[in-house]
């Protein structure tokens, strides 16, 4: 090989590409700009074409070979957007590819829908790191607190005129950002009432799906309270509106035990019944660890609700498991 080709072998071979996205969709960095810190130094590395090269401070260092404190500071920049994420493991910073971006509610349930960032904020950016061989990769998140100013006004300004799927995804983002949260929460429910009066095995459609419940169950989430009772009223066995909404219920068994039962106490023995039942039965019979700490906590309360759950979720996870 020439000289020339064995250095751009080489330098394939320790490049980081990078990819960039605004709410899913990808965007093309005209003029990209990478910034490391370490050690109070900073490091500008090459840029080649959709990436650069990882600078020689890092090439062949393994995880065990960094002292256990040391940090990287990392900031990349695309066009208009700046992103920083700070305190890195230098590992990430490794021959693979950074894929970065933003993630505006409602976007951000196509990649974090599971993930406790969502609870907090109004957006997120993120950084998801794989380097070459490695599988999976591995993601940061930073939740922001202020939203764009310019993101509410264009919302309420198309709310007036939109429908179906785009009014319920508005109102949704409109709640998360704290404009007119009461009128859109309240929007939002009702919606979901509606679409569980209508008959059962309905077709799901754009407004009446499972999305619609994550929408209402993460401003739960992120501090609405209220909304606790009417969520587990809806407990029902019925795909077609609240899809796996024992999740919710599961997960709320184990996070927030006392809330959970102190509400269900509001309710009638059936509804009590179903709330358990579809936890056991779509979220603690895959997780044993969080069914054995749910069912520690009911023991432990040992009152008729608790002991009506206990047996609703273990009947469950045993049908489940048969």
């Amino acid at each position: 090989m020439s000289i020339g080709a064995i250095a751009q072998e080489r330098q394939h071979s320790e490049l980081i590409s990078v990819a960039f996205s605004i709410d899913t969709k990808p965007i093309s960095c005209k003029k990209l700009q990478v910034t490391l810190r370490l050690d109070g130094r900073t490091i500008a590395p090459t840029i080649i074409g959709s990436g650069f090269i990882v600078p020689s401070v890092f090439i062949n260092k393994k995880a065990s070979e960094w002292d256990s404190g040391k940090r990287v500071d990392v900031s990349v920049s695309c066009g208009e957007y700046t992103l920083t994420f700070p305190q890195l493991y230098p590992t990430w910073v490794t021959p693979g590819s950074w894929e970065l971006g933003i993630a505006h509610p409602p976007y951000w349930f196509e990649q974090f829908g599971s993930n406790p960032a969502i609870e907090h904020g109004t957006w997120l950016s993120y950084l998801e790191f794989e380097c070459n061989g490695c599988d999976p990769g591995v993601v940061t998140t930073i939740s922001h607190s202020t939203p764009l100013p310019s993101l509410v006004t264009s919302l309420l300004r198309e709310q007036p005129s939109a429908t179906g799927e785009r009014s319920k995804d508005i109102a949704y983002a409109l709640a998360v950002l704290g404009s007119k949260y009461q009128n859109n929460r309240d929007y939002l429910v009702g919606l979901l009432n509606a679409c569980l009066s209508r008959q059962k095995q309905s077709a799901e459609d754009d407004v009446c799906d499972a999305r619609l419940v994550d929408y209402v169950t993460n401003l739960y989430w992120r501090g609405d309270n209220e909304l606790l009772v009417p969520l587990l009223q809806m407990a029902d066995d019925r795909k077609d509106v609240i899809g796996e909404i024992g999740i919710f219920f599961g997960e709320l068994l184990d996070r927030r035990s006392d809330a959970a039962l102190q509400a269900m106490r509001l309710l009638p023995e059936n509804r009590q019944r179903m709330v358990c039942k579809l936890a056991g039965q779509e979220d603690l019979s895959s997780d044993p660890p969080k069914f054995e700490r749910i069912t520690k906590r009911l023991e432990a309360v040992g009152d008729l609700v608790a002991e009506r759950c206990l047996e609703e979720t273990q009947i469950a996870v045993q049908r489940v498991a048969q």
